[in-house]
């Protein structure tokens, strides 16, 4: 007795029919965009740290301006 793991069914295919394909009569559906709670991770800018490394960037760039 041979035992299957699946059943293969013939399953009639029809032929494309490009001019059906290229001609929309309706207007497609919304995307499905996931919400912000969906994610693992909630992201949220950290302006401190944004702050800070911009004031170390202005003073390097101000120091190697008036050392050159």
């Amino acid at each position: 007795m041979k035992a299957y793991l699946y059943k293969e069914e013939a399953q009639p295919v029809e032929p494309i029919d490009e001019h059906k394909l290229a001609i929309a009569d309706q207007k497609p559906d919304k995307a499905d965009v996931p919400k912000q709670g969906l994610y693992v991770v909630n992201y949220k800018p950290l302006w401190t740290a944004t702050c800070i490394a911009l004031v170390i960037f202005v003073i390097w760039a101000l120091a190697t301006w008036l050392l050159n």
